[in-house]
C-alpha cells in the first residue's frame, strides 16, 4: 500500500511515517512537504495521510485537496478538531479528521475505515454529540435540525450557489461553474447564510441536504448536460492516441472510463463517431460481464482523460450527480443501440 505523507519535514513528518510503516502491513510511506495538483512523480497513492495544522488557510490549498479527494481518501491530522474546520474538510472531500492526540490504533483504523469507503470523525466530536446537553448548548444547538420552511425566500441563483456548496464546490469553483465574480459568490453566501440560519459551510450544507429545491437543482443539472464533467475528471491522467490507433476492441476486458478532451473517435459497429466532451467506455466498467461493447477507433489524433474502474466507481458514490449523469448516459446509449437494431 502506498501513502502519501504530506507535512514538514522534521520529527512529525518521520514519527508518523514510522507509526504507519510499523502498523500498517507492507505500507510504502513516502513524504512530501505539500500537496501539489499533480502527484509526486507522477504516483497516485492509495492513500493522502497530511498535517492539517501545516495546510495554508488559503482556498487555493483547500481547492487542491478537494480535485485529489475525489479519487483517493484523504486523512487530515488535527491538533485540535474544531466542528466548523471539520465540517469545512469534510465538506471538501476528505475521508477522515484525526486529532493528533489520538493513539495509533485510532489512526490505523480510521485509515481501514477510508480505504473501505467511509467517513471516520474525530471521537471528541463523536463523544461531543452524544453528550447530554446543557442548558446553554441548547440555546446554540445547531441551526440545521430543522427542515428549512417553505417561505424561505432564495433567489435562483443563490439556489444554484447552495446547491454547488453542498458538494463541496469552494468560491471559486462556484464562480467557475456559474461564470460570475468570486466576490459576487461572497455576496451571495452572506445571504444565504443569514436566510438559513447559520455560520459555516458545514451548517449550510446539512440543511442544503434537506432542501428539495436544491435536490431539484442538483438533479437538473446533471439530468440537462450541465454537469461539469470536464473539471470533475481534470486531475485524472491525460493521454494521446494517433488516428487510427484502437482505443479498444469489442469483447476486451474493461478496465478503464475515457473522456474525449479533443480529437473524434469512431465506434466501428455503430457507425457512429463522437467528439469532444464526450464520455467513453462506461458500459464496460458497470457491466455484469466488464467487457467492452463495441471497437473504438480514434478518427483523428485525441487527447483523453482516463479513469481506472476504482476511480469511476469512487466518483459514482462521491458525486450523487455523476451518478444520475451516467446512468442516463448509459440508458440513452442503449436506447440507441436498440432502435438501431430494430
Amino acid at each position: 500500500m502506498y501513502i502519501l505523507l504530506i507535512g514538514p519535514a522534521g520529527l512529525f513528518r518521520d514519527g508518523v511515517a514510522a507509526l504507519l510503516r510499523a502498523f500498517v502491513p507492507d505500507a510504502d510511506v513516502q513524504g512530501c512537504e505539500r500537496l501539489g495538483a499533480e502527484w509526486p512523480e507522477g504516483r497516485k497513492p492509495d492513500c493522502v495521510v497530511m498535517d492539517g495544522d501545516s495546510m495554508s488557510e488559503s482556498s487555493e490549498a483547500l481547492d487542491v485537496v478537494r480535485g485529489h479527494a475525489r479519487t483517493t481518501p484523504v486523512i487530515v491530522l488535527l491538533a485540535r478538531a474544531k466542528r466548523e474546520l471539520v465540517d469545512e474538510l469534510i465538506a471538501a472531500g476528505v475521508a477522515g479528521c484525526v486529532e493528533k492526540s489520538a493513539s495509533a490504533e485510532l489512526l490505523t483504523g480510521a485509515l481501514s475505515l477510508v480505504l473501505a469507503g467511509g467517513v471516520s470523525l474525530p471521537r471528541s466530536l463523536l463523544v461531543a454529540g452524544r453528550d447530554a446537553p446543557s442548558a446553554s448548548s441548547e440555546r446554540a444547538a445547531p441551526r440545521t435540525a430543522a427542515e428549512p420552511g417553505p417561505d424561505l425566500h432564495l433567489t435562483p441563483r443563490q439556489i444554484e450557489v447552495l446547491a454547488l456548496l453542498a458538494r463541496g464546490r469552494s468560491n471559486k469553483m462556484i464562480a467557475r461553474e456559474l461564470d460570475c465574480a468570486e466576490a459576487t459568490v461572497k455576496t451571495h453566501l452572506t445571504t444565504i447564510f443569514k436566510a438559513l440560519n447559520v455560520s459555516s459551510r458545514g451548517e449550510a450544507s446539512a440543511v442544503a441536504a434537506r432542501m428539495e429545491k436544491i435536490r431539484d437543482t442538483q438533479v437538473n443539472h446533471a439530468v440537462n448536460g450541465l454537469l461539469p464533467v470536464a473539471r470533475l475528471l481534470g486531475r485524472m491522467e491525460s493521454q494521446r492516441f494517433r488516428a487510427g490507433e484502437v482505443l479498444f476492441r469489442k469483447g476486451d476486458p474493461s478496465g478503464q472510463m475515457f473522456y474525449v478532451e479533443t480529437g473524434v473517435v469512431r465506434l466501428s459497429e455503430l457507425g457512429i463517431e463522437l467528439g469532444a466532451g464526450t464520455v467513453l467506455g462506461e458500459i464496460g466498467l458497470f457491466s455484469p460481464e466488464r467487457r467492452r461493447t463495441s471497437t473504438v477507433i480514434c478518427k483523428t489524433d485525441c487527447e483523453m482523460r482516463t479513469v481506472s474502474a476504482a476511480d469511476a466507481i469512487r466518483l459514482y458514490y462521491q458525486e450523487p450527480e455523476f451518478a444520475l449523469y451516467l446512468v442516463q448516459l448509459i440508458a440513452g446509449r442503449l436506447q440507441a443501440d436498440k432502435e438501431r437494431g430494430a
